[in-house]
């Protein structure tokens, strides 16, 4: 039954009695195309293990099964989990995504396909992002405005710390976008396909305290970085800080790409040694 056919899809859920849950963030996909665009673009091989979070009524589930990957899939709702047991290949976790313990899930290398809800998406995505050593890549439908983050350029409005943690853990690639009408329920924005090609650190700046100096920039973006990173270094240290990884005095962090703000730390340590 091909549900991502509104009709199909409305009539199985009539069946089970179910409706789409709010505070869930369950809006299912109605297009066929665009399932099939995302199937695509994780580039399933047969045999792949494939962690699904969200699966709902199996839109997804199925066309993932279809091209022969092993899906594994947490799904909240239990009716619809309960549901999901038509399929073959599929292992099911019937519990909410924060109480899984994706280390003991994951026996092998597993690519992440989702349509996840959308209230959940930082928290999986600061889950799913510094486990490269069992994820090898993402493929998430979000909203396009968290997808514009995770991807944003230097010096833009949606340049902020959380892109420097999404490039600090992956290559980042918005991939195309989905409007709205592609959902039942139809959600209030429009959503994008996010690519996330996991790697190793690229910078040398130890992680907790980059991104310590990182969040307090960003806290104050408005602010030029010598008054809003004083906890960090003396205001005197600061702006030779700045010049020397090619800045102005009057940088702002969103001018400041990962690899700036990891030269920036090392220079602050350096001066406070001298």
């Amino acid at each position: 039954m091909p549900l991502y056919k509104p009709s199909e899809l409305h009539q199985f859920l009539q069946k089970l009695g179910v409706h789409p849950k709010k505070g869930l963030s369950q809006n299912f996909l109605i297009d066929g195309n665009i399932l099939n665009k995302l199937v695509a673009a994780a580039a399933i091989t047969p045999g792949e293990s494939v962690l699904e979070i969200g699966p709902g009524p199996g839109v997804l589930t199925e066309a993932l099964l279809e091209a022969g990957a092993r899906v594994i899939a947490i799904e909240k709702d239990e009716k619809l989990a309960e549901h999901l047991r038509r399929f073959e290949n599929l292992e099911i976790i019937v519990d909410d995504f924060r109480n899984v313990s994706l280390k003991h899930v994951l026996k092998e290398k597993t690519k992440v396909i989702a349509n996840i809800p959308y209230s959940l998406t930082g928290v999986i995505l600061q889950e799913l992002l510094p486990k490269r050593e069992q994820i090898t890549s993402i493929h998430l439908m979000v909203q396009k405005e968290v997808a514009e983050r995770c991807t944003a350029k230097t010096g833009t409005k949606a340049y902020s710390s959380f892109t420097l943690f999404t490039n600090y853990h992956a290559d980042a690639k918005l991939l195309f976008t989905v409007p709205r009408t592609c959902f039942y329920p139809k959600p209030k924005v429009d959503s994008a396909v996010l690519e996330l090609k996991l790697k190793p650190p690229p910078v040398k700046a130890p992680y907790e305290p980059l991104f310590a100096m990182i969040r307090a920039a960003f806290q104050q973006r408005r602010k030029m970085l010598r008054a809003s990173l004083k906890r960090f270094a003396p205001a005197e240290d600061v702006n030779p800080g700045l010049q020397k990884i090619g800045h102005a005095e009057t940088a702002r962090p969103q001018d400041l790409t990962l690899q700036d703000f990891s030269d920036l730390w090392f220079a602050f340590c350096k001066s406070q040694k001298e």
